[in-house]
């Protein structure tokens, strides 16, 4: 039996077997954390053709008790016990929606017991503890993915294309503009910098997807805004360097106290043939011949945590890496506390610093 961090769940609950079979043809997973995005994640499997949930896990009775209801899952199959789970429920794989600061322990006693694991992001809640999530995936032959849904839409998908179309020409730089003002409550309004370590990393990793390349340095300035109610810094300022030399400057608040971006931003990514501006998610082509022009969105049907289950599970039914497989996510997740250092010790920073 695999040994679960004591912080991770603990209970008494008795168990049984005895649910799931919609068909041979479904995958079995195992959600943790139902509560919050957690219940995202629950319909989105419950509608899902792949998968099939059989146990939920979580600490929180109200919300396991919640998600159970809404999904007509027994209570004999309902934990709050991580490890009783793992060793009474046979599945394929692990959908982790916990906070980051347990997901090694989750995820690490996933693989110990053989199954593949699917995690929100971010990867970790720190960069040797994604080092070791990953380094123990591999050892165990266990596929890990990270849910980066913002790179499985139709406009992320549609500004990757039209960059590789050459409609742009050569690309030298782009703009980000992100702001927005939640109040979510919880851990990530305790966190040191909320901003960048839970929700950049989705615009790092959409630079990534977008531009074709990996971060290699970046230098930053963080804001404490008078009125912002995170414990940590939530406004950041990045110049973000990527290995093919394109530079990209970002600009991001969580304390937004007007008008704000859609989540997935505002941008202009400039090209020796013109710019593509992507705003309020919309898409417009400019040149000196045509100062505006509507660029169509490409079909994307299936998308976020939807696409992210079907992708996690071709991936396993062909034996292939994913797309945001852990090691494949670990740029994106490197850079933003890499972002981290460079705010505190006043300097540009090379991502290679914190992989090494």
């Amino acid at each position: 039996m695999a040994r679960v961090p004591a912080d991770v769940f603990t209970s008494r609950e008795l168990t049984a077997p005895g649910f799931g079979a919609r068909g041979h043809s479904m995958k079995r997973i195992i959600q943790v954390g139902v509560g919050s995005m957690g219940r995202v994640w629950t319909d989105r499997v419950a509608d899902s053709r792949k998968w099939e949930t059989v146990a939920y896990v979580d600490t929180n009775r109200r919300a396991l008790a919640e998600a159970a209801a809404r999904h007509k899952v027994p209570k004999s199959r309902c934990y709050t016990d991580l490890s009783r789970a793992l060793r009474e429920v046979e599945a394929d794989a692990l959908l982790d929606v916990t906070p980051p600061k347990i997901r090694k322990g989750v995820c690490c006693a996933a693989f110990e017991h053989g199954l593949h694991v699917l995690s929100e992001k971010p990867l970790a809640d720190s960069v040797a503890n994604a080092k070791a999530i990953v380094t123990r995936a591999a050892r165990y032959k266990r596929t890990y993915m990270v849910a980066q849904n913002y790179r499985f839409q139709a406009p992320t998908q549609t500004a990757k294309r039209f960059l590789e179309s050459g409609k742009l020409g050569d690309v030298g730089y782009a703009g980000v503009r992100f702001h927005k003002g939640p109040h979510f409550g919880g851990f990530r309004e305790e966190m040191a910098y909320p901003l960048v370590l839970d929700m950049s990393i989705h615009h790092v990793d959409m630079m990534r997807c977008i531009l074709g390349a990996d971060v290699y340095a970046v230098q930053a300035v963080s804001v404490n805004a008078p009125w912002n109610w995170n414990k940590g810094d939530a406004t950041i300022l990045a110049q973000v360097e990527m290995d093919n030399g394109i530079a990209v400057n970002y600009f991001g608040s969580w304390v937004a106290s007007g008008w704000e971006t859609p989540w997935n931003a505002d941008w202009r990514i400039e090209g020796s043939k013109g710019a593509l501006l992507w705003e309020n998610d919309e898409f417009f082509f400019s040149n000196k011949a045509s100062k505006r022009r509507a660029v169509p969105q490409v079909k994307w049907p299936v998308v976020h945590q939807a696409y992210v289950l079907k992708a996690f599970g071709d991936a396993l039914e062909k034996g292939e890496e994913p797309e945001t497989s852990g090691r494949r996510n670990l740029n994106s997740f490197a850079a933003t506390y890499a972002i981290v250092r460079a705010v505190r010790e006043k300097r540009r920073v090379l991502v290679s610093e914190l992989l090494e």
